[in-house]
């Protein structure tokens, strides 16, 4: 499989049983990657699912599709206020482990900056990530995120702390 034989498109109602199945997976194999988890994730109905990727929906979950097996996700969420209308937050980037190390990542946060990019008054993204996590905090730097603090302890799984890394990206810059 070639990077370029993955479809990448923004998510539908009708992807929402692939889309949860492939949210728990990384809830469940990485705890540390997420501030969700397994364990409140598991239970939700799909009905959360399908609203988070309807036409109504505040934020928009894209896919990478391999042969039509969902394989990758990103998601963006714009702030609703209108003091933060100008912000929107990346979240729950996941590729299956099977498939990473040949672009899906990269590509997936491409479409997501270049989506934001197209949204009326949105000028930056953020997202978190796990301090530790130094293939994925790579992968952000290249697409042009920059650090603007750590939060230390940020999430706790079991008995462990996990610090957080706050990235940026100013659009249009």
């Amino acid at each position: 499989m070639k990077s370029s034989d993955i479809e990448i498109r923004r998510l539908r109602p009708a992807d929402a049983v692939a889309y949860r199945e492939l949210r728990l997976r990384g809830l469940r194999e990485h705890p540390d990657a997420f501030t969700s988890s397994y364990e409140e994730e598991v239970d939700k109905p799909l009905d959360a699912i399908l609203a988070r990727l309807g036409d109504g929906a505040r934020e928009a979950v894209y896919g990478a599709f391999d042969a039509g097996a969902l394989v990758g996700v990103v998601g963006i969420g714009r702030e609703p206020r209108a003091k933060n209308r100008h912000k929107a937050t990346v979240f729950g980037m996941y590729v299956a482990p099977e498939r990473a190390g040949r672009g899906i990542g990269r590509r997936l946060l491409a479409r997501v900056v270049d989506e934001a990019m197209r949204m009326d008054g949105l000028d930056q993204l953020i997202l978190t990530v796990t301090q530790s996590n130094a293939a994925a905090r790579a992968l952000y730097e290249k697409s042009g995120f920059r650090s603007f603090g750590v939060e230390p302890r940020a999430i706790c799984v079991g008995d462990t702390h996990f610090d957080k890394n706050h990235m940026i990206l100013f659009l249009g810059q």
